[in-house]
């Protein structure tokens, strides 16, 4: 999905650099996007949403859509700010009644609410490196989840912080999970829950839910992966940090939100955060290398070009086990 000008590109060379992810990634389905003028003004469904039935990719199509969760997170949290419920500098343990994070060292400066944006907060990539033995341990947060830890047992020795918060960077789900939960312990709803109530509505996101519900189950498009015999389908897990990385939305809804974003916060129904609260999030809040463009509070600023840019980072961008940096 880009925020990119239609007019920057041509139809053609569109089709062209998604033929060329194709030849790289080869895919069942794959379903792109731009928006302009607060609308998705060019769409392309590729493929298939479940080979067996020969369903077609559509903009209402579900996919999961990762890491890119992170940013809803943020949003809420943001939200919590505006209200004055949550100060960015207190140390988080002050919001989480669910679960603790532990220092290592008891020296150590209390990771805070935007450590935790900015991924400083200390914690790592893995949990713990028994992790690294049990590839998918674990499930989702939410009883809807087959076989759903919440993450009051899913941390229930505590979440590790294990450098000195404020002075490396590593991309951690755990610590975005970490922020869902304080969503939920400061408003008393589960993530899922105020999400929909103060994230998707305002932005006429019908189709879009933290959890497989009935917003999302019936156009869910099934994963795949490419075998020698052809495409096979992956097991079906739910990750273990819903806030990190456990959304479902549609190419559609998605277009819908990233032109709240583009109009500093308004929605179809409303607005979910104010322009000057929103421009903060896109600015550098910690740069620990001049050479780069800093990290904002769930996004990252950076250029391209010449032209400002925001984004968001992928850990698979990193490779599997993202450093200390």
């Amino acid at each position: 999905m880009s925020g990119a000008p239609v007019g920057a590109f041509s139809d053609v060379d569109l089709q062209e650099r998604a033929a060329q992810v194709l030849d790289r990634w080869p895919s069942a389905g794959l379903a792109g996007g731009v928006v302009r003028d607060g609308s998705l003004k060019w769409f392309l469904g590729h493929g298939v949403a479940e080979v067996q039935s020969r369903e077609p990719i559509t903009e209402e199509t579900v996919f999961r859509i990762g890491s890119i969760t992170k940013t809803f997170t943020a949003v809420a949290v943001m939200q919590l700010w505006e209200q004055g419920l949550v100060d960015l500098d207190a140390p988080a343990n002050e919001y989480l009644r669910t679960f603790r994070l532990i220092p290592a060292r008891a020296s150590f400066r209390p990771a805070t609410v935007r450590h935790l944006l900015t991924h400083t907060a200390g914690i790592g990539y893995w949990r713990w490196p028994s992790d690294l033995l049990q590839p998918g341990v674990g499930s989702g947060d939410r009883a809807l989840r087959s076989g759903a830890l919440p993450l009051a047992d899913y941390y229930r020795k505590g979440l590790p912080v294990e450098v000195e918060p404020g002075t490396k960077w590593v991309y951690s789900n755990h610590g975005f999970a970490a922020l869902g939960q304080i969503v939920e312990d400061v408003t008393g709803e589960r993530l899922e829950r105020y999400l929909r109530a103060h994230v998707f509505k305002p932005l006429g996101m019908e189709h879009t839910d933290l959890v497989r519900s009935e917003r999302v189950r019936n156009r869910l498009a099934t994963g795949y992966v490419l075998r020698s015999r052809g495409l096979k389908p992956v097991a079906d897990r739910e990750i273990p940090t819903p806030g990190g990385g456990g959304m479902y939305s549609t190419t559609a809804d998605m277009a819908r939100y990233l032109s709240a974003l583009l109009a500093g916060g308004a929605g179809e129904y409303g607005s979910v955060l104010d322009p000057d609260t929103l421009a903060s999030m896109f600015q550098p809040h910690l740069q620990l290398d001049p050479r780069a463009a800093g990290i904002g509070l769930g996004f990252e600023p950076n250029e391209e070009s010449g032209h400002r840019t925001v984004w968001k980072r992928p850990a698979s961008f990193l490779g599997s086990s993202p450093r200390w940096w």
